[in-house]
């Protein structure tokens, strides 16, 4: 399931009105959990029993699934319940095979000295999640906006060490109380050998992880 806090599209398939909420929870074989659906700037009431098609988009992997509105509650907040999904599509998006990791890393908006840097308790530092030769999902406690460039360096878990790697960050998500940014790679400006390296053996370590299609 998508995570707490994603955008969420719902289709009404009649009128073929798309309206946006976010979500907010879920309890499995029982519902979803949104927030008041909007269009626009206006909010949207949908009536009970209206068969909805939801659409996500997370970490590049597109989530579709059918449901049907069980009902809106407007104290104390404006909540959308809907049904458990029967079932969940999920496609992939990314041409690379990504590999789920935890990384520490120093991540700033400008090249830095990695090996000055990295026995620094205070120099800035953020946590891969998941990474491919085309880009990752970082981690970090500090606020970094969309379209600004980052420089990461961090040693791998083979032991061999990338710096700066550089990047623009394209998306920015609050979860779980963390600052959750997709960083694209410039491969034309950086040295991607080690990396690749890292991400071949990993691929035929663990099993490839957001690719293809399928259901859950």
């Amino acid at each position: 399931m998508l995570p707490v806090g994603s955008q969420v599209q719902l289709v009404d398939p009649a009128s073929k009105v798309r309206m946006q909420a976010n979500l907010i929870g879920w309890g499995e074989g029982e519902c979803l959990m949104l927030t008041q659906p909007t269009r626009g700037n206006d909010a949207v009431q949908l009536k009970k029993g209206l068969a909805v098609i939801g659409r996500g988009l997370h970490e590049g992997e597109v989530w579709g699934f059918r449901s049907t509105v069980l009902f809106q509650a407007l104290q104390p907040f404006r909540i959308l319940f809907i049904s458990y999904p029967d079932e969940i599509e999920q496609l992939s998006l990314r041409k690379s095979p990504r590999i789920h990791t935890k990384i520490e890393v120093i991540l700033t908006v400008r090249k830095h000295e990695f090996e000055k840097m990295k026995d620094d308790p205070s120099a800035p530092r953020g946590v891969v999640k998941n990474i491919s030769v085309d880009g990752c999902s970082i981690s970090c406690p500090f606020r970094i906006e969309v379209d600004m460039p980052v420089f990461i360096s961090g040693e791998l878990p083979n032991g061999k060490v990338v710096e700066n790697i550089m990047g623009f960050v394209r998306n920015a998500a609050r979860e779980h109380n963390e600052n959750v940014y997709g960083v694209q790679f410039e491969s034309k400006l950086n040295k991607m050998e080690e990396l690749k390296e890292f991400i071949d053996l990993a691929t035929k370590i663990i099993p490839k992880t957001g690719l293809g299609r399928k259901k859950v």
